[in-house]
């Protein structure tokens, strides 16, 4: 069920950063804003959940996929920071549309 979870999580968050990155309204982008949060803390709980259980299989991988998460996290808030201000550069979502399916192949690995 969590690993179920954090792969619907990953996959909402990420048409969700294309969705509200790529607005021209301000109201779009905080309302983009606003939901990837909400994806955020799940996405955060579920993964402590998985990683509290595959630890001590992969403990490496544990780590890095948090580092992983956290990084993704850090550089959504600074993309949607930069885009109500006027120093946007689409470089910043094109590291996210990267950054998330390589957070989701590792949570892959990590699960087996």
């Amino acid at each position: 069920m969590w690993v179920a979870l954090n792969y619907a999580c990953w996959g909402i968050l990420f048409i969700n950063f294309i969705w509200g990155l790529t607005r021209s309204i301000k109201k779009h982008v905080i309302d983009s804003m606003m939901i990837s949060r909400l994806f955020y803390w799940v996405i955060v709980i579920s993964q402590v959940v998985i990683d509290l259980r595959s630890f001590h299989r992969h403990p490496l991988l544990v780590i890095i996929g948090g580092l992983i998460t956290l990084s993704i996290i850090a550089l959504a808030e600074t993309a949607y920071g930069r885009k109500q201000d006027t120093n946007y550069t689409p470089k910043l979502l094109w590291f996210l549309v990267v950054g998330v399916p390589i957070a989701a192949m590792v949570q892959t690995l990590v699960n087996f």
